[in-house]
C-alpha cells in the first residue's frame, strides 16, 4: 500500500470519527450537556476539596505547634517568676493550670481531626498532661491512641515510654516490662535502646527477680558504656557483686 493511501485511509478514519461524534451530539445533545456539566462538577468539588483538607492540615500543624509551646511554657509561681518572665511567653501559675490548657487544645485538634501525624501528636501531649494531672486511666486512654496511629514514630516511641513509666508507677511492673522490652529490641534510633533496658531491670527486681536485674544492667555496661545509664547500671552491678 503506497504512503499517500495510507494517510487518506486515516484522514478518512478520523473523518468518520468526527462525524460519529457530531451526529451523536445532535442526536444526544442534552445527554452530554449534562454529562459534561457533571463532570465539571465533579472536578470544581475535587479541587475545592483538596483546598479544604490542605487548609484542615495547616490548621492541625498549627494547632499542634501552639499546644506543644504551651506545654512547655514557663510557671511563675511565685512574683520573682512573674517579674522575670518573657512578656511576649505565655506563662501559667500554675502546673494544673498549665495541663488543663493543654487538655483543652488537644480537644480541639482531636474534634477537627486531621492528619495522623496531628491527631497522634495532640494524643501524646494530651496523654502527658492527664499523667501529670494523674489522670492515669485517660493517660493510658491517650497514650494508646498514639501508639496506635503511630506505632514506629517518634510520637508513637515517646507514648511508649511514657505508657512504660505511667505502668511502673502504678505498680504494675510485669505491664511496663512488656513496653520496656519494644524500646530496648527498637533499633530505629528514635529513644536510647538502654532507657528500655534500665526500665526493664527496674521492672525485674519489682517482680522479685534480682539476677535477671542484674544481667540488664550488665548489658547496659558492656553495650552502652558511654550513656548516661552507665554509672547507674555500675553501681547496680557492684552492689549486687
Amino acid at each position: 500500500m503506497k504512503k499517500e493511501e495510507r494517510h487518506q485511509i486515516k484522514r478518512d478514519d478520523l473523518a468518520t470519527a468526527l462525524g460519529s461524534a457530531s451526529d451523536y451530539f445532535g442526536s444526544h445533545r442534552r445527554t452530554v450537556v449534562v454529562w459534561g456539566a457533571a463532570a465539571a462538577v465533579v472536578l470544581i468539588a475535587g479541587l475545592a476539596g483538596r483546598s479544604w483538607w490542605q487548609e484542615r492540615e495547616a490548621r492541625s500543624a498549627r494547632g499542634l505547634g501552639e499546644l506543644i509551646r504551651t506545654y512547655n511554657a514557663s510557671i511563675t509561681a511565685t512574683l520573682e517568676d512573674l517579674q522575670t518572665a518573657d512578656p511576649n511567653r505565655v506563662t501559667f501559675t500554675s502546673t494544673e493550670e498549665r495541663d488543663r490548657k493543654v487538655i483543652e487544645q488537644a480537644d480541639g485538634i482531636l474534634k477537627e481531626g486531621g492528619s495522623g501525624m496531628a491527631i497522634a501528636g495532640a494524643s501524646l501531649y494530651k496523654g502527658m498532661a492527664q499523667a501529670d494531672l494523674r489522670q492515669d486511666d485517660a493517660a493510658r486512654q491517650s497514650f494508646e491512641e498514639v501508639l496506635r496511629r503511630d506505632p514506629r514514630g517518634v510520637f508513637g516511641q515517646t507514648a511508649r515510654l511514657r505508657l512504660a513509666r505511667l505502668l511502673e508507677q502504678q505498680g504494675k511492673s510485669a505491664e511496663a516490662l512488656a513496653q520496656y522490652q519494644a524500646i530496648a529490641d527498637d533499633a530505629s534510633g528514635l529513644l536510647p535502646r538502654e532507657e528500655g533496658l534500665v526500665g526493664m531491670a527496674r521492672c525485674q527486681a519489682s517482680l522479685g527477680k534480682p539476677d535477671e536485674a542484674r544481667k540488664l544492667y550488665q548489658r547496659i555496661v558492656t553495650e552502652f558504656p558511654n550513656s548516661e545509664y552507665a554509672g547507674e547500671a555500675r553501681n547496680h552491678v557492684a552492689g549486687a557483686s
